[in-house]
């Protein structure tokens, strides 16, 4: 998409030749409803697959639980939470009032651990091992949830008693 033109209402946006036509006839359409143009519903959901979550073997989470930054003790909580409620999906607001976080202060600890993951060698490839959903505007309840599975669970809670 280019904006050529400063302060030009106009942007100019590339189209495969074959939808010219469908896009112009789209455009006479919008112009013969007049009104504001209401944006379409998103469909599409992102979900974190649990069989990426599900890659941390016991020792790596035995090792991930030894971060001591505050925004890694949030998520630590958020684990040990989840591990107590395995296949439960908990909405963000509710981890919020468990752990006793602000929301912002969850979206920041969460983002926070994941790009230090990023750029740790050794977890990558990883992301959080958390499984989360997103909804979307199709679904029937809105909002941010967070899961492990059972397998999950029983990993975290061996990796949180230590060694041996």
């Amino acid at each position: 998409m280019v904006t050529d033109d400063v302060g030009s209402d106009l942007v100019h946006i590339a189209v495969p030749v074959a939808y010219v036509r469908h896009v112009a006839a789209l455009l006479a359409e919008l112009d013969r409803q007049g009104g504001a143009l209401r944006p379409p519903a998103r469909t599409a959901t992102r979900t974190a697959s649990p069989e990426l979550a599900a890659r941390w073997t016991v020792p790596e989470l035995r090792r991930f639980a030894t971060g001591r930054s505050k925004s890694h003790q949030t998520v630590l909580k958020v684990l040990d939470l989840l591990a107590e409620q395995p296949g439960q999906w908990l909405s963000a607001e509710a981890i919020c009032a468990a752990v006793d976080v602000s929301r912002h202060r969850l979206g920041g600890a969460l983002a926070g651990v994941t790009r230090m993951l990023r750029s740790h060698p050794d977890f990558r490839d990883l992301g959080l091992p958390i499984n989360r959903y997103v909804t979307g505007s199709l679904d029937d309840r809105a909002g941010t949830f967070y899961w492990l599975t059972a397998e999950q669970a029983h990993q975290w809670r061996q990796a949180r008693a230590g060694p041996g």
